[in-house]
């Protein structure tokens, strides 16, 4: 890290080579006018909730594995993050990853009510080499709504992610193809149909054995906050 200290090895120091290694900044997500956008929405988010937190820019740093520098340009809208970036925020900050992507519509619902999203609509956000994309299906920042995505997997990918916060759950139901899920020390492969229950505060994978791009629906629970 450049500053001088003793640190030993640990799951902050993987997690800092891990992003590391996924973009030569660390941070950087798609550098387009809708992924600066999306840079822009999320930053303040992040700040907002960093603030809340009360932790310092150093424990910050330390919980989420991403440079002091990168994370104060990105709270000040002048980084774009990639996917796994923001999961590793949101874990840091023990909030909701849909509380880090709020305000990052296209366009307000006309009817918070009743809403329709179409299929070419809601946020993309996806890894550095695009295998693995998860499209938002719900409205960022309703309470009332669960956290539902679809997930897209490439053939032949593999998506490894880090425990979520305590008493985090997944629920995923494969739409097409075939994917592979790793929780912990278990194992499955799934089909179109099935569905399947985990405990995502551990460490955690998504992988597609097959030939086709793979379709998943999943819905993110949490415990409780008091």
């Amino acid at each position: 890290m450049g500053d001088g200290r003793d640190r030993a090895v640990s799951l902050d120091d993987a997690l800092i080579d891990e992003v590391r290694a996924e973009r030569i900044d660390a941070l950087r997500g798609p550098d387009s006018p809708e992924g600066r956008e999306i840079g822009r929405a999320v930053g303040a988010n992040v700040a907002r909730h960093h603030r809340a937190s009360g932790l310092s820019l150093a424990e910050l740093e330390r919980r989420s594995g991403i440079r002091a520098d990168l994370l104060q340009a990105l709270e000040e809208g002048q980084a774009v993050p990639s996917l796994r970036a923001v999961w590793h925020l949101a874990t840091a900050l023990e909030v909701p990853f849909g509380h880090l992507i709020a305000n990052t519509m296209l366009s307000p619902a006309s009817d918070p009510d009743f809403r329709v999203q179409r299929a070419g609509r809601g946020r993309v956000l996806a890894s550095a080499d695009g295998g693995f994309r998860s499209r938002v299906l719900f409205l960022e920042g309703d309470l009332r709504s669960p956290e539902v995505y679809e997930l897209t997997i490439a053939p032949g990918c593999v998506e490894e992610a880090h425990g979520h916060a305590t008493d985090t759950f997944e629920h995923l139901v494969v739409v097409r193809g075939e994917i592979e899920i790793v929780a912990g020390e278990s194992r499955e492969k799934l089909r179109p149909g099935d569905a399947i229950f985990f405990r995502a505060d551990v460490p955690h994978a998504y992988a597609n054995p097959g030939s086709e791009p793979a379709v998943a629906h999943l819905v993110l629970s949490y415990a409780a906050r008091h």
